[in-house]
């Protein structure tokens, strides 16, 4: 399955030694594509401006040819720059050195516009030329290596006299004193020589913060999502052809010792967990700067959130073909006395893997949230604060004195369920945090085919899981999936339909 657009641009060709972090390369090409733009916008404007709406402007026909033709190149280079710069296919690093020549044509173009009319032996020289602000905006925009650079920003301030020269075999009649030569040339090269130490320092900046993202054996890429407790970045392992995904966790423990030592003793727990429905822990740790991180499996597919809203409510068969994969992850889990407390739609991925399509994989599972050793483990990591997403929130967890078992997760299954099938929560989230939690506590939900059509037997099982009193819900994991199983629906999905759709709804694959 082909890589989404913008990391197949960064993946493409192999970051060289010296390169910037694709990310920043992103951001660099991207700017080369807005200066390009610019360029190519604003020279056949001044062309006009400067040669046909100023009636006082008397110029030979053997001058007029000189601008327009300045102006036709400074408007292909620039067009080519912003195709490039804009372009997905063309990797971010490569866009940055053509940038370079770029640079250097442009203030060629530059140079035969501003030198197409002659100066008198007398005229004063007022001013500086573009060039200058041309040289000093590339530096500013555009971070390369102090070889590149000094290459680039040299050339492009010679191209003040090669500009000059040829503007002078096709029809100077005079030729400027040496003073005027001066004042029209060393202005370029003092940009020039303020341009490489400027550019390298940003370049600089750029491979520090490369250096920065090295954690451990592996390097972050770049970020590709937020969530509540932190960042996720993809990354390579330096050594293994691995790609991985790494979630920092922001620092906040008032004892980072004690919280070290409880995230060392509940990811190992994760770790230890093999249902081929959890994500895959691979590494954990922290950074110099106390924020946790953990590396994962790096996924393609999409989440229960993302394929709802992308593609509407979901069939029973294929709802129960996913919520099967769901229990037999939290079953193992449950057993290893691991509570999720945040299971919800965004939670739960949606795979590509290998041959196997609409294949489960549960994130986020676990971490900090064991209840396995002690009871302080999830009253001193919340500190108060009611852990979760509202919108999927068992009644327990509002009301909270209660010890929080396999059943609030369970709860919120249901409330996964309900989402699948119906393209909307148990509760309305429109009124706030507050009332969404009070209604899980205190209002019966409406029953999902009150939404859309639902086989009874599958909405007896959902209305089961979103019982207030958790005695009444299914009493774990494996009784859940039993309860699935009986369901009708049950066999109406299988890994040929799910090929067929993955085939005709997902073709750039999603990383997670």
């Amino acid at each position: 399955m082909p890589l989404p657009p913008q990391i197949a641009r960064q993946t493409a060709t192999p970051t060289s030694i010296g390169a910037l972090p694709p990310d920043l390369a992103e951001k660099a090409a991207r700017r080369i594509a807005f200066l390009g733009l610019a360029l190519a916008v604003t020279a056949p404007m001044s062309y006009v401006a400067e040669y046909y709406l100023q009636p006082q402007r008397v110029v030979s026909p053997s001058h007029v040819s000189l601008p327009g033709a300045a102006a036709v190149i400074l408007f292909v280079i620039g067009i080519a720059a912003f195709l490039a710069g804009w372009s997905r296919r063309v990797p971010a690093n490569l866009v940055v050195d053509l940038g370079l020549i770029f640079e250097v044509i442009g203030a060629f173009g530059i140079s035969l516009s501003e030198y197409a009319v002659p100066l008198a032996p007398g005229e004063p020289v007022r001013g500086i030329s573009w060039n200058c602000l041309w040289i000093a905006v590339f530096a500013a925009a555009v971070p390369a290596s102090t070889g590149k650079m000094a290459l680039a920003s040299i050339s492009a301030a010679l191209m003040a006299p090669v500009g000059f020269a040829v503007a002078t075999v096709m029809g100077h009649d005079t030729i400027p004193t040496g003073q005027q030569l001066a004042l029209l040339f060393l202005p370029n090269f003092v940009a020039a020589g303020w341009a490489i130490p400027a550019s390298r320092h940003l370049h600089s900046l750029g491979t520090q913060v490369s250096k920065a993202r090295q954690m451990g054996s592996y390097k972050l890429i770049e970020p590709i999502g937020l969530g509540g407790m932190g960042e996720v970045w993809r990354a390579e392992h330096r050594m293994l052809a691995r790609p991985s995904a790494i979630k920092l966790i922001r620092a906040g423990a008032q004892d980072p010792e004690q919280a070290l030592r409880r995230f060392e003793r509940e990811a190992r727990a994760i770790a230890a967990l093999r249902s081929p429905h959890t994500v895959s822990l691979y590494d954990f740790g922290a950074t110099e700067d106390g924020r946790f991180y953990y590396v994962m499996e790096l996924l393609d597919g999409m989440d229960l959130e993302a394929l709802v809203e992308r593609h509407g409510p979901q069939p029973s068969g294929r709802v129960v073909y996913i919520l099967r994969q769901v229990c037999r992850s939290l079953a193992e889990a449950h057993g290893s006395g691991l509570v999720h407390r945040d299971v919800k739609p965004r939670n739960i991925y949606l795979c590509h893997l290998g041959i196997e399509h609409d294949f489960v994989k549960v994130l986020d599972f676990g971490l900090v949230k064991s209840v396995t050793s002690d009871a302080e483990t999830l009253t001193a990591l919340s500190g108060g604060v009611i852990a979760g997403t509202p919108a999927y929130m068992a009644p327990e967890m509002v009301n909270g004195g209660e010890a929080i078992d396999a059943r609030a997760d369970l709860y919120a299954v249901g409330c996964v369920a309900y989402w699948l099938l119906t393209g909307a929560t148990v509760f309305s989230t429109a009124a706030g945090a507050v009332s969404t939690m009070l209604a899980h506590v205190q209002e019966p939900p409406a029953p999902p085919s009150s939404r859309r059509p639902v086989p009874a037997d599958l909405e007896a099982v959902v209305l089961r899981c979103l019982e207030k009193d958790r005695s009444l819900r299914p009493q774990n994991a494996l009784e859940l999936l039993r309860l699935l199983d009986s369901c009708e629906s049950a066999g109406n999905w299988d890994q040929h339909r799910a090929a067929d759709w993955w085939n005709r709804h997902f073709t750039l694959g999603t990383r997670a």
